[in-house]
């Protein structure tokens, strides 16, 4: 059966584009195809994730890596599960063919999924309005979902200054896989159009072990900002 390949990040700018009465359907398609570099707030926003997938438990007034550095001027904490980076897929058959749904975590817990986002305004229904955390509770047999959302500015180039620490958390409803496989089979019939050079043979999956007691292991508190010792995590 032939087989197509989408990430939650394809179906909410799906989702944004047909939510927009002036997209662009050309650059749409380059950036689905990944034709379109990312911008430096989103080269910043990979920087910042990979600071925290090595920050270990204690006190941080910056957190650095890739070239970039996070100096927070506000004082918050975040407890981050010891699982980290975990990539898994679900497949589904529509209309003929085996769509597989990617999904990577930032962390995991049980059956909670950990999220980090760097932003210049923090705006909780655009997180709460995305697919994003649907596919991932699908993906991962998880229950809840939460969001570490770092908000601040560029203050010179590759530097941040953080202003405010949000934790934003939603949960499984009745009904989620439903309007996930909702947006699913539509992206999927707009691909079948737009997309056709995705739609290929199928490819084995990466082996998956139960996600189910997976990540019990505590992890750590992480203390960030003024009040935290003087201590700058690199990478």
């Amino acid at each position: 059966m032939p087989a197509l390949r989408v990430s939650s990040t394809d179906l909410d700018a799906f989702r944004r584009f047909r939510q927009s009465g002036e997209a662009d359907l050309d650059l749409f398609l380059a950036q689905l195809r990944r034709r379109v570099p990312p911008t430096p707030a989103m080269i910043a926003g990979t920087a910042l994730h990979a600071a925290l997938e090595h920050c270990r438990p204690g006190s941080y007034r910056t957190l650095a890596a890739r070239g970039h550095s996070f100096a927070f001027e506000v004082a918050g904490k975040i407890d981050l599960p010891e699982v980290r980076e975990l990539r898994a897929t679900r497949d589904y058959e529509i209309n003929g063919l085996t769509v597989t749904l990617v999904g990577k975590v930032d962390a995991m817990r049980g059956r909670r999924i950990d999220d980090h986002k760097l932003t210049g305004r923090f705006d909780p229904e655009r997180y709460l309005s995305s697919v994003q955390w649907r596919a991932y509770l699908e993906i991962f047999e998880a229950d809840e979902f939460r969001w570490n959302v770092f908000e601040g500015r560029a203050v010179a180039e590759r530097r941040w200054t953080i202003t405010g620490i949000h934790v934003l958390t939603t949960h499984r409803y009745p009904g989620v896989g439903d309007d996930l496989l909702r947006q699913l089979t539509e992206f999927t019939g707009f691909a079948r159009i737009y997309l056709p050079e995705r739609i290929g043979e199928p490819k084995a999956a990466p082996q998956q072990a139960s996600f189910v007691g997976l990540s019990d292991r505590p992890g750590g508190l992480v203390r960030l900002g003024s009040s935290a010792a003087p201590v700058s995590l690199r990478q």
